[in-house]
């Protein structure tokens, strides 16, 4: 009997382009020599849809290698397969004796991340095959997390300043480092505000203090009031998955959306307050295919107070007449005529280090069988 198995090094987590470095351990626990006839380790990606409102096309399956042995055994969903790496042939092991073999792939630059919609599902997986003689081909896989920044590609990858003009030229600057610098300067401080009005007046002014967020962040909004009474107001983190009208089944494909996270605030003559919503590490950043659409939004639901012109939201109880003259008790309103408006806000978002998505979002980084 002889166990197998697969890890990955880098906690299962990667960006476009980067280097996925995989580990074969092949182990022999009988107490007999063994044999195994070949094995081969690729990545490879795979595109998943619900085929009563999404069709995709041929040309849309591109295979970036049809060689692969492997081939014929992976379902018609693959859109992306490395070139396979022979690990051994013929490899034979003494009892208890071991065998590690390394390989590596590089998922390219313009795949989408790592996606679980209601529409379609973008997964990536390191796929190993063993055989014995004579025998059917055993796969392995282990599941992977790719994810990207639209946008930008590895060949765009900025120059490492020369010294001098007579110095050689060195290679591009570390790709996943250049990554991580396009996602820094997307995040930084860029203050924007909103005014929410409506034929009465304004509503409120929103203010966002920056133009995106990462994954994990939290999304800080600060709400000024205007001379329209707001008696509540209810935010909804929001993602938002649209198909393409190229690869809708049937037109006019409703929009699904999500919701991620919700806060309601009372605000009864408040004159400003803050919220802040938070976005999940095991939710995708906004990304665009040939399929799909995924963008973020704040969805805002203002609760509008119909009020007399004094404005105050109380109502003349019980009076009565005292030797000290008019004496009042004071009520709140039992009814208050009240509107909804609703608004949305769109948000950008975009990935953060996947060291930091691998340690909070659990992401397993082996696999074991016996062939």
């Amino acid at each position: 009997m002889v166990e197998v198995t697969l890890s990955v090094e880098g906690g299962g987590v990667y960006i476009v382009g980067q280097t996925i470095k995989c580990a074969l351990l092949v182990h022999n626990s009988s107490d007999v020599a063994d044999r195994l006839a070949w094995a081969t380790g690729q990545i490879s990606g795979h595109v998943t849809v619900d085929e009563r409102h999404v069709q995709i096309a041929r040309e849309q399956q591109e295979v970036t290698n049809s060689n692969s042995a492997l081939n014929k055994h992976v379902a018609n969903d693959c859109f992306f397969s490395s070139d396979p790496e022979i690990l051994f042939c013929d490899l034979q092991l003494l009892p208890h004796s071991s065998k590690e073999l390394k390989f590596s792939g590089i998922v390219p630059t313009h795949s989408p991340p790592s996606y679980r919609g209601s529409y379609i599902k973008y997964s990536y997986i390191v796929l190993v095959g063993l055989q014995r003689v004579n025998k059917p081909v055993t796969l392995i896989n282990l599941p992977i997390r790719i994810i990207n920044l639209p946008g930008i590609s590895l060949v765009d990858g900025p120059k490492k300043p020369l010294s001098h003009p007579f110095a050689p030229r060195e290679e591009c600057i570390n790709y996943e480092d250049y990554f991580m610098d396009k996602v820094q300067s997307l995040c930084c401080k860029r203050p924007r505000s909103f005014e929410v009005k409506t034929s009465e007046g304004l509503v409120s002014i929103v203010r966002l203090t920056k133009g995106a967020y990462r994954l994990g962040d939290p999304i800080e909004v600060n709400l000024e009031f205007g001379e329209l009474q707001c008696v509540q107001v209810t935010l909804k983190l929001q993602a938002l998955e649209t198909i393409s009208p190229e690869s809708e089944i049937n037109e006019g494909t409703d929009t699904r959306c999500t919701t991620h996270d919700t806060k309601t605030i009372q605000c009864i003559h408040t004159k400003s307050t803050a919220v802040t919503l938070h976005i999940p590490l095991n939710v995708v950043n906004s990304f665009s295919t040939n399929i799909v659409l995924v963008r973020w939004q704040v969805h805002f639901d203002f609760v509008i107070a119909h009020l007399r012109k004094s404005g105050e939201i109380v109502d003349a109880g019980l009076t009565s007449v005292s030797a000290k003259g008019l004496d009042c008790d004071w009520r709140p309103l039992e009814t208050l005529k009240v509107s909804t408006l609703s608004w949305e806000l769109p948000v950008r978002v975009v990935p953060t280090l996947p060291q930091y998505i691998a340690t909070i979002a659990w992401q397993r980084t082996q696999t074991k069988d016996v062939v």
